[in-house]
């Protein structure tokens, strides 16, 4: 592991996997059917790695879970914005494998698929919001419906103990389509969720 580098990263959070609405994994349960497959993906509003400016970067991490994420043997995939320039690429390739949150699921992944440079398309909207990746992902946002009326279903979580977020915003995956490894999934009506996150160490 390199040396501890001062580091600040704030944004949006963009999340879907194959739970229910909700997700038990939240709240320290297993997941809804035995496995986790899906998709954190950070866009950095302000931040810096080492005195590298990373404002307006884009990255996500795919993982494959045959049980909770705490249980390891996951299959990972790291996506950065293609983007990004030489000192950019460095310093979020470091993020990703030593920095936590991100860091905890490379330690937890044995199984790493490496670090694919891809075009990211985000409109951030709350609950509305998607991303793009040609090719590889369709992650449009969407609320939870209430199953007898059909309005939607708002709801937040706040969570002072929270690994990746202490605020999120619950909601569902309209569309929720990529591949990974050669295999396409489709998780789509399952669960959202949209959060703020903000990061830092010395």
């Amino acid at each position: 592991m390199p040396t501890a580098k001062k580091y600040s990263l704030k944004g949006q959070l963009l999340s879907g996997c194959n739970c229910d609405w909700g997700c038990p994994c939240n709240f320290g349960a297993a997941p809804s059917y035995g496995n986790c497959e899906g998709i954190y993906v950070w866009h950095v509003e302000t931040g810096h790695y080492d005195g590298v400016a990373l404002d307006g970067v884009t990255f996500g991490q795919f993982g494959l879970f045959p049980e909770a994420i705490h249980l390891g043997n996951g299959t990972l995939l790291d996506v950065i914005d293609e983007r990004l320039s030489a000192p950019q690429r460095t310093a979020v390739e470091t993020i990703l494998q030593y920095v936590p949150p991100f860091g905890v699921f490379h330690d937890l992944s044995p199984h790493f698929l490496g670090f694919s440079y891809v075009p990211f398309e985000i409109h951030l909207d709350g609950i509305r919001s998607g991303i793009k990746i040609p090719g590889v992902l369709d992650l449009q946002l969407g609320p939870m419906k209430n199953p007898v009326t059909g309005e939607d279903e708002l709801a937040t979580l706040t969570k002072p103990t929270g690994f990746t977020s202490k605020i999120q915003e619950l909601c569902s995956t309209a569309r929720f389509t990529f591949e990974v490894g050669g295999r396409s999934y489709d998780y789509s009506g399952k669960y959202g969720e949209f959060c703020p996150f903000e990061y830092s160490g010395d």
